[in-house]
């Protein structure tokens, strides 16, 4: 009978012992998750205090937060550290990247409302002055297009027309500028509204380095938004990668026709654009 109480205890105590091993996971294990979790948490944390990741990516902190959410939960009601570790490792990149597309967004709102705010003051300008003629004159259709296909750099042959730009302002210290970026419609509308948008600023680089005060020149994309010819043939996507410079009084200064890129037999605009890293 004493054997028989004994084993019956002993079964009894074992069960306890593996009821507790099932339910509590190793220590190590505890501590993996808790890291996890407490990165993730900081980094999403400090996305929400970001009042620019509130305002231009809601949406991707709220993806952020959710996977967060998905991480605690897996290790409270699973212990599943694997999947723990996962879903706390997308809530930090989610913050991450709901930081980088604030910063994205905001910089871009930056630029067109410092163009927005160029721009009414030219047309003030120019309203309360309409029989002063332009100091600086039409630049007879020069232009500044056939950049190469996903690229920024300048077209060599578009110097003659940024040398006689940067002379005219020079003799107008008091003539601001608003440099259009474009392209053509190879690649996606959002790659391209970057890739204009350096376009833009190659132009105004060179112009700062021919002297012209960088306080007197403002940037806009418009990336695949305004064609000047047809996209659908390889010339017409040529003139297409180009810039475009506006004086006070809305005359079109530079970026409409003859000054261009030399382009090979196997032309870059045939071939998909990558995205520049």
């Amino acid at each position: 009978m004493n054997n028989i109480l004994r084993s019956a205890t002993g079964a009894v105590v074992a069960g306890i012992i593996a009821t507790g091993c099932a339910t509590s996971p190793p220590a190590s294990e505890v501590a993996a998750a808790r890291a996890a979790i407490d990165n993730a948490g900081q980094a999403v944390d400090h996305a929400s205090a970001d009042p620019q990741v509130v305002k231009y990516a809601p949406s991707e902190l709220e993806r952020a937060t959710a996977s967060l959410q998905k991480a605690k939960t897996a290790w409270n009601d699973k212990h599943d550290l694997t999947a723990t570790r996962h879903l706390a490792y997308l809530a930090q990149q989610r913050a991450a990247t709901a930081q980088e597309f604030a910063n994205e967004r905001a910089a871009q709102e930056t630029v067109k409302v410092a163009a927005a705010e160029l721009n009414q003051t030219m047309s003030v300008a120019a309203t309360a002055r309409p029989s002063k003629p332009s100091a600086i004159p039409d630049l007879a259709q020069k232009g500044l297009i056939g950049f190469s296909t996903g690229a920024s750099q300048l077209p060599a042959s578009a110097v003659p027309a940024i040398n006689e730009l940067a002379t005219i302002l020079k003799s107008n210290p008091g003539r601001e500028v608003v440099i259009e970026g474009h392209t053509d419609n190879v690649g996606t509308p959002r790659y391209n509204q970057a890739l204009a948008m350096k376009r833009a600023e190659a132009v105004r680089v060179a112009l700062v380095r021919r002297g012209i005060d960088s306080s007197r020149i403002a940037l806009r994309s418009y990336g695949e938004e305004k064609p000047a010819s047809n996209n659908a043939s390889r010339i017409g996507r040529k003139e297409n990668r180009r810039a475009e410079i506006i004086t006070a009084d809305g005359a079109q200064m530079v970026g409409s026709s003859q000054i261009s890129a030399t382009v090979s037999s196997d032309d870059p605009g045939e071939q998909p654009r990558q995205p520049e890293r």
